[in-house]
């Protein structure tokens, strides 16, 4: 009888593997890596830290919404290259100061996109797309920086082969629209001009030269992103992969499919036919996810849906925290993560920061631990 092969994306508990493991495997100096989650919301900070742990540098981070992880890594001193939009600590700290600073002394070189020129970039990641159109970018300095191109990391060597795999080779391109603005809204239907919305300046964008030195409409096109590695953080997790993450989604499933592989840190493994219930409610597919990493608690401090809220008191002080100076922080970030992620969270909740409660360790976590029917905890004090 003929020996059955079962399809990589199908394998089963082989994906699932240590924090350790699954960053050492897929995770090397220079890595172009992706965070998932949104500002202080499902960020897979157990992944960050090991990261942090073994030190992997050189970094080329690439993220939309938030920088909460990053930020962690730029004090750590392991980030080179960073191609993202808003970089700040939300309510907080308007700038994420570890990484302002950084690209200041040069330490980062940085790539900048708005949110909806990046979040583009992110949905023709997914699907395939050689580039994304967009309009939003006209009249703003965002057209006239090239930080990679004046590095010499666009394009291709004298074998063919990309200089650098994961930047492209233009930031960004303006061409003719080759439907001369039909496609904007909204629209002169045979009603009459009446129907046109005169805001839109339409016919004044017709007659513009700016950009290509001929009249007519333009359109900018964005590549894609394609991240070398995404982490994501998810509540649920099949046993092969399947994945459901509730509340807000960011941008993980975008992210996710356009990677070459894709780490996904759990709160809970559960059984493929638990998710299979109810199939419309996942998020990743089981043959997007590479490896699978198990760590309850995992993504303080940040929240996570229906599990635990966000420790505001810790982003309280490292808003003061990350403003040391930079030997102090990065001192502070490898001594921080201990040397496992299981004394990590253990002792290090509420410990080094004032709390309100005054509660540390575990019982920091649970004090944490959201309202079922809310997703998050009411009444968590959150002063500034």
């Amino acid at each position: 009888m003929a020996e059955v092969t079962i399809p990589t994306f199908m394998r089963g508990k082989d994906k699932i593997m240590s924090l350790s493991d699954a960053v050492k495997t897929f995770i090397k100096p220079g890595t172009c890596i992706c965070p998932g989650g949104f500002s202080y919301t499902k960020k897979p900070f157990a992944l960050a830290r090991e990261v942090i742990r073994q030190n992997i540098g050189d970094l080329f981070a690439t993220m939309n919404g938030g920088a909460s992880i990053v930020d962690f890594w730029a004090g750590a001193g392991l980030v080179k290259l960073l191609d993202t939009t808003y970089i700040g600590l939300e309510g907080i700290q308007p700038v994420a100061y570890n990484i302002r600073r950084s690209i200041q002394d040069g330490t980062i070189d940085v790539e900048d996109y708005s949110n909806y020129g990046y979040g583009l970039r992110t949905v023709a990641g997914r699907y395939g797309w050689p580039f994304a159109p967009l309009m939003s970018e006209f009249g703003t300095s965002l057209c006239e920086h090239d930080t990679f191109k004046k590095m010499g990391l666009r394009g291709k060597k004298a074998d063919g082969s990309w200089i650098h795999p994961s930047v492209a080779p233009e930031r960004m391109a303006v061409v003719e629209d080759p439907f001369d603005g039909w496609g904007l809204r909204p629209h002169a239907f045979k009603g009459g001009d009446g129907t046109s919305n005169k805001t839109n300046a339409l016919e004044q964008v017709r007659e513009s030269t700016a950009y290509t030195g001929k009249k007519g409409v333009k359109v900018i096109l964005v590549p894609p992103i394609l991240p070398e590695v995404t982490i994501v953080l998810a509540q649920r997790v099949g046993e092969r992969g399947t994945t459901r993450i509730e509340g807000i989604l960011g941008p993980d499933a975008e992210q996710a499919i356009a990677a070459k592989n894709c780490i996904v840190q759990c709160e809970k493994i559960v059984s493929e036919e638990e998710l299979r219930a109810q199939p419309y409610s996942n998020t990743i597919s089981m043959m997007f996810i590479d490896a699978i990493v198990e760590v309850p608690f995992g993504g303080f401090p940040g929240q996570v849906s229906y599990y635990y809220d966000y420790d505001w008191d810790f982003w309280r002080n490292w808003a003061q925290l990350n403003r040391k100076p930079k030997d102090e922080v990065k001192k502070f970030m490898f001594d921080w993560v201990m040397e496992d992620e299981w004394s990590f969270l253990t002792k290090r909740p509420g410990d080094g920061y004032p709390t309100i409660t005054g509660t540390k360790g575990l019982q920091r976590l649970f004090e944490l631990r959201a309202d079922a029917m809310y997703g998050y905890k009411p009444g968590l004090a959150r002063p500034l």
